[in-house]
């Protein structure tokens, strides 16, 4: 029996008998943005599945590599017939790439004209792309790795939990974060609402879904 299994269990069995109060589930929110793996592997279930708050864009992430873009990674499968990791993009809609990256606007559905050089090859090609709804997500193992990176990123951090509403398996969360990459360095913040979905039995945190937020819909219009 390892380590995390031995108190993965003993934090089990407490739950099942002490349903989890404000006190737990802020806790939990806090060990979170610690990156404290230990102590939110023992209040995730083993299917537990983050479900990141959606967004209308492209399915597909990239990296400024001195005059283009490189495709890093892509979220929605339906593009892999058109695009693959490690091709190049150079230009966006008629206009030339930068550093700051791509920037779609619009309501899904809406055409996107990239200029592209795929894999191994010389010769650009144009791709036609509509915009999608992207929801990406994050299994146990996944969620505990994410945790401890984005702990990595900042210097300091600070939580303010605004509203809390428990009904039964279905935790609401409206929390307000802001933290500094470096010690003295400028401040950012955001305003998040989650949901937690917490199994009757164990009392564990089975699933985390994001919300939508005004600003997500405004950014559709261009």
């Amino acid at each position: 029996m390892t380590f995390r299994f031995f108190i993965f269990s003993i934090v089990s069995v407490f739950l099942m008998a002490n349903p989890m109060k404000e006190k737990e589930i802020i806790e939990f929110i806090d060990a979170r943005y610690a990156g404290d793996d230990t102590i939110v592997f023992g209040m995730i279930s083993e299917d537990f599945i983050l479900k990141n708050t959606p967004y209308v864009g492209l399915g597909f992430t990239t990296s400024y590599q001195d005059g283009y873009l490189l495709v890093t990674s892509i979220v929605n499968d339906s593009l892999q017939s058109n695009l693959a990791i490690n091709d190049t993009i150079h230009e966006f809609n008629g206009i030339p790439v930068s550093k700051d990256g791509l920037n779609p606007a619009g309501p899904v559905g809406e055409i996107q004209k990239i200029i592209v050089t795929k894999v191994g090859k010389k010769t650009f090609i144009e791709l036609s792309i509509p915009l999608i709804l992207v929801q990406s997500s994050e299994n146990h193992d996944q969620f505990l790795e994410s945790i401890v990176r984005y702990e990595q990123t900042w210097f300091d951090y600070d939580i303010k939990i605004l509203e809390l509403i428990r009904k039964k398996d279905r935790i609401f969360v409206y929390y307000h974060w802001e933290g500094s990459r470096v010690e003295g360095g400028s401040i950012y913040n955001f305003n998040a609402m989650e949901i937690l979905y917490v199994d009757k039995k164990t009392d564990l945190v089975n699933k985390i879904e994001s919300l939508w937020s005004e600003k997500q819909f405004r950014d559709q219009f261009k």
